[in-house]
């Protein structure tokens, strides 16, 4: 039985990427459906406000602000909800059991391609589900690069599953 690890991060791609891995590999496999919280603010590290879910109105629009520790605290919880729920439809319309793992990217230490990888080794994946890119509010996870980073550096096979055109 394969053990397969699908990055989810709630974007529509994510979600057509398991259903296509249930297609493959079927509903006896071993899923486990990841979602990576994005780093705060450091050096090299990518920021919610970055991402555009932390913005300050100004005159001359939204513009990014560095969060207070309050802010952090009230966004990671946030997400942390935004991915349980993306994670639940995510299996629901893929018709499987998955567990379900969320892990937080820590700046100058792990970045989300590289807390895909770790979490795959970890769990002992036989592969790594994940989309070409993505569209979620979370900004970063499963754009190009992180796909590009797991291509590169996982130890197991990676499935990169394009959306539909």
């Amino acid at each position: 039985m394969a053990k397969v690890l699908a990055a989810i991060d709630g974007s529509e791609h994510a979600m057509y990427a398991l259903e296509q891995a249930v297609g493959m590999f079927g509903d006896s496999a071993e899923y486990i459906l990841l979602s990576v919280v994005p780093p705060w603010s450091g050096a090299g590290g990518a920021s919610l406000s970055e991402s555009g879910l932390l913005t300050h109105g100004t005159s001359t629009g939204s513009s990014p602000y560095t969060p207070r520790a309050d802010d952090a605290a009230v966004a990671t919880d946030a997400l942390y909800d935004y991915y349980r729920t993306a994670q639940r439809q995510a299996a629901t319309r893929a018709g499987v059991e998955a567990d379900h793992v969320i892990e937080e990217a820590k700046p100058n230490k792990r970045r989300i391609g590289r807390a895909v990888c770790d979490s795959a080794h970890d769990k002992g994946a036989d592969v790594i589900l994940i989309g070409s890119h993505g569209s979620s509010h979370a900004g970063e996870f499963l754009l190009g690069s992180v796909t590009q980073y797991v291509l590169h550096h996982a130890t197991c096979p990676v499935l990169v599953v394009r959306p539909p055109l």
